[in-house]
């Protein structure tokens, strides 16, 4: 390769020369790094001559300059096969934004308990303590002895009662858990351990025992 100047323009050639070498310096078609000379010929009319790799004429002042190896391009390398990617499964496009809606759990209702109701403390006609929940009992027929024409009862045409009323006082509020319980207490002896007539007395058990369950008492 050969570029021919004349002296009025040497700083032209110069520049030229440069560029010249950078495009070979850069040459993608460079098989390999390897060392460039260049020659600088000036013949006997002043022209100045750059040449590369090639010595200038034995009639030509011979100036060279030697460049480093400039490392070539490499080949592009042949891309790897790339595994076929799978189809994403039909209605992978859609975004879920609710779930599907279930009840909640319903929490259990808390057992609502009053206070125990009203407990009376009575005593009957004939003397006997008991527990009641009315204030005034219904009045009993007390039997009353009746006598013959003679005095006797062995010779009595009839029977004969007089009405009684049993006597009953409140009990306190503080005092009714307690009271309430010695009443079921009552109630399950008289059931368990009372003779005859049980249905009656367990019915009765049960529904002291089921008043005292709802109430405020069995709640400690």
């Amino acid at each position: 390769m050969m570029f021919a100047t004349h002296p009025p323009i040497r700083l032209c050639a110069t520049i030229v020369a440069i560029s010249v070498l950078a495009c070979i310096a850069w040459s993608p078609h460079q098989a390999r790094a390897q060392n460039i000379v260049i020659y600088r010929c000036t013949d006997a009319g002043g022209a100045v001559t750059l040449q590369n790799n090639a010595p200038c004429p034995k009639s030509s002042r011979q100036e060279i300059r030697e460049l480093g190896g400039v490392p070539s391009t490499p080949p592009p390398t042949a891309a790897l096969p790339t595994a076929a990617s799978t189809p994403p499964p039909p209605g992978s496009d859609f975004v879920l934004v609710r779930g599907p809606q279930t009840d909640a759990p319903t929490a259990p209702a808390a057992t609502v308990r009053t206070p125990p109701p009203a407990l009376y403390q009575c005593r009957s006609w004939d003397d006997r303590d008991y527990l009641g929940d009315i204030a005034e009992p219904p009045a009993t027929c007390a039997p009353l002895q009746t006598v013959g024409i003679d005095g006797s009862s062995s010779l009595a045409a009839g029977s004969a009662c007089e009405m009684r009323r049993d006597t009953c006082e409140a009990i306190a509020p503080e005092r009714l858990c307690a009271a309430w319980k010695k009443r079921m207490d009552e109630a399950e002896f008289r059931w368990r351990f009372g003779g005859s007539g049980n249905d009656a007395r367990k019915a009765e058990f049960e529904r002291v025992r089921e008043t005292y369950a709802r109430s405020t008492c069995s709640a400690g």
